[in-house]
């Protein structure tokens, strides 16, 4: 079968009349690739910059107790909770017969501000990790941003696969339907956006082999002189189930030719 020519510009005209599903696709996927995986990608940046244990539970319940000499405490001046920064405690242990330096994240200003360097910190150490166990790892705590993201991406691609699926079928008419006369019904109108007018279309009401069906379209010069109970040019499916509009001006930028039979 020899198909009916036709082009991304006219899957945009198709995709454009549907304006609100056509915006919350956009929305969904858009913020998700270019607001919160840059964000995303930032906080890593941030995380990667802090120390990180990742076994606490293991070696709070299997690390060996040591006495630690406490070298440095650094501020993370780049997070700021309620005035106040977490902390990077540095220190120094003897593991084997030799000495180890760990560095452990933590947020705990009322303890923290009574630290200076030299004192002892009780720690716990297994397989090269340590932990001091009078303090709780700080962690930087943005992952709801990834569920928030992965929400909105949701949303997107369920939105774009409603748009899609509607688009697709009238795309397969413009390929394959055959060129049938149907009588109006009714023409009802949709204004689109308010201020910028995107979405401007019509729907038409027709009747083809006392079947109703609706179809839409934004070139208005289709109905142009008609009125109800005039006839207006439609594609109807092989199988005669389904129909839509005649896209004249479609037609004429893709060579359609009036007598042809798919």
């Amino acid at each position: 079968m020899e198909y009916r020519k036709t082009n991304l510009k006219t899957i945009w005209q198709r995709a454009k009349i549907r304006p609100i599903l056509l915006l919350i696709s956009f929305q969904g996927i858009a913020f998700t690739l270019f607001l919160f995986i840059p964000l995303a990608l930032m906080i890593n940046s941030f995380k990667s910059d802090l120390p990180y244990v990742d076994n606490v539970e293991e070696i709070e319940s299997n690390g060996i107790k040591e006495n630690a000499i406490l070298i440095n405490i650094e501020s993370v001046n780049n997070i700021t909770i309620n005035g106040d920064n977490p902390q990077i405690l540095t220190y120094e242990f003897e593991s084997n017969g030799e000495k180890e330096q760990s560095k452990f994240n933590v947020f705990d200003p009322q303890k923290t501000n009574k630290l200076k360097k030299g004192d002892i910190i009780p720690i716990k150490h297994l397989d090269g990790k340590s932990i001091p166990t009078e303090f709780e790892q700080y962690s930087f705590g943005f992952d709801f941003i990834y569920y928030v993201a992965l929400v909105f991406l949701l949303v997107g691609l369920v939105f774009c696969y409603l748009l899609y699926s509607r688009i697709k079928k009238e795309i397969y008419l413009y390929k394959t339907g055959r060129i049938k006369e149907g009588k109006i019904i009714s023409i009802s109108h949709n204004k689109g956006f308010t201020f910028s007018k995107f979405g401007m279309s019509m729907d038409v009401h027709y009747e083809y082999k006392n079947n109703v069906s609706k179809s839409r379209s934004n070139n208005f010069a289709l109905t142009n002189n008609k009125s109800i109970g005039d006839t207006i040019k439609i594609l109807v499916s092989q199988d005669g189930k389904t129909s839509c509009l005649y896209p004249k001006l479609i037609a004429e930028i893709n060579d359609w030719k009036e007598n042809y039979v798919a």
